[in-house]
């Protein structure tokens, strides 16, 4: 029963499990800054905190020293936390996304840094180390190859595996290996035809095998059938 209460009433947030010691840990969502758009603004527990510029104008940058920096003021507003309320720090951060451009008119593009994957990933995982030294998990997101918006939940997206390794995986494996994040985020999307959240191949052979990972696979919300 605390499992399944664990799985699902986790958004952007975890239960307390009393019978082990674990605490509630607030989650807030990303990438501009804490942003909790589902929130009441009176009630809820993310608030009064700054909204930084888009991906891609900080990839625009090309500052990896700015970004480790970002990282930095992001970990201090998460010590502050809810102080209103319980005083509990943010814990966990939905980002940086670090999915790549195909077009300029996507509609996530101002959530992903840009259309090259090395400047994605080490942008990122600069990000990362900011934020991780002041005690912050980071969701990276969306992975795998969720490079559009529109009709995104259950598309099924066709590739080789060349193009999934040297463009798509890429800024991801660079935020585990460099970044050495401790969190992910699963897509909505299909690779193939298996959804994202529960593709094998992807969250234990590459992620944990291959990379190296150690960390905690989250799913993006619920959008229904494709999702079991």
């Amino acid at each position: 029963d605390e499992l399944i209460n664990l799985f699902n009433k986790g958004a952007f947030q975890t239960i307390d499990i009393l019978s082990i010691g674990k605490p509630k840990t607030i989650e807030a969502d990303g990438p501009a800054g804490f942003v909790n758009f589902m929130s009441n603004p009176e009630l809820g527990e993310v608030y009064g905190t700054s909204h930084y510029a888009g991906q891609p104008i900080m990839a625009a940058t090309f500052n990896v020293e700015l970004l480790h920096a970002l990282g930095l003021a992001v970990g201090d507003e998460a010590l502050i936390g809810n102080e209103r309320g319980d005083g509990a720090p943010y814990s966990g951060w939905y980002a940086p996304g670090v999915n790549l451009h195909r077009s300029p008119f996507g509609g996530r593009v101002g959530e992903y840094y840009s259309e090259d994957p090395l400047l994605s990933g080490v942008l990122g995982a600069h990000l990362i180390q900011g934020v991780k030294s002041k005690g912050v998990y980071t969701f990276v997101k969306h992975f795998a190859v969720n490079e559009q918006e529109t009709s995104r939940a259950g598309v099924a997206t066709w590739l080789d595996e060349q193009a999934l390794r040297e463009l798509y995986l890429r800024p991801f494996e660079i935020t585990v290996k460099l970044g050495e994040t401790n969190g992910m985020m699963s897509a909505f999307n299909r690779i193939g035809t298996v959804w994202t959240g529960g593709d094998y191949r992807l969250l234990t052979e590459v992620l944990r095998d291959e990379w190296g990972f150690e960390g905690a696979v989250i799913s993006d919300f619920n959008t229904g059938g494709h999702m079991n």
